[in-house]
């Protein structure tokens, strides 16, 4: 807890703090969220503290959503329509880029949804109906990384979920000058991870 509130004092200024008590965490006439959020997840069964930050519309998450680690550092990136993941999302470890793929939103005001896929094997669309319930399905290709070197190791294709094809990547073995420099010129490996863009800090402290 100690080094969650350090990264959170290292992340912001005392101008950005006056700024989201002003901005941050605000209702609707409704009552529901509105606006800029930060939300803090103390840490609890063996798993550490974490905050996200992102945009929500009269109650439903939108646009882009960071989550943040008790480093303060970016461990996910997710973008979101009407509520549900929908779009490109990017999944980090100690600050360095592991997966990313693509999520189909599915409509939320409706018990089921229907989408036109094209079938991998008959090369035609077919119409397909999931339920909503699960909120979003992967669906189109996923690259997953190495976390030292940043090379590639696998490409998944889906398909609402389904994957429709695999493959996996070799690299380089770990005591390689190739990998070694690499791993060497990462940004975690040099105290630089990735940050919102600048003025969009995220204070782990009540905005209240």
């Amino acid at each position: 807890m100690i080094r969650f509130f350090l990264g959170a004092l290292l992340l912001i200024s005392a101008e950005a703090n006056a700024q989201s008590e002003m901005a941050y965490n605000k209702m609707d006439s409704l009552g529901r969220r509105d606006g800029q959020w930060i939300e803090r997840f103390p840490a609890r069964m063996g798993e550490e503290a974490f905050a996200d930050w992102g945009s929500y519309s009269h109650g439903r998450k939108f646009g882009p959503w960071y989550r943040y680690d008790a480093e303060a550092r970016v461990t996910s990136i997710e973008n979101f329509r009407r509520g549900v993941r929908d779009g490109e999302a990017k999944y980090f470890e100690n600050g360095a880029l592991v997966a990313t793929g693509d999520f189909r939103g599915l409509n939320p005001d409706q018990k089921f949804d229907t989408i036109w896929v094209l079938d991998p094997v008959k090369d035609i669309e077919m119409k397909r109906v999931l339920p909503t319930e699960s909120g979003s399905v992967r669906h189109g290709t996923w690259r997953y990384y190495d976390a030292r070197s940043g090379r590639m190791i696998r490409q998944l294709e889906y398909v609402l979920d389904e994957v429709v094809d695999k493959k996996e990547f070799s690299i380089a073995p770990v005591d390689s000058a190739w990998y070694k420099k690499r791993e060497a010129a990462m940004p975690h490996m040099q105290n630089r991870y990735y940050k919102p863009p600048r003025g969009k800090q995220v204070s782990y402290t009540n905005p209240e």
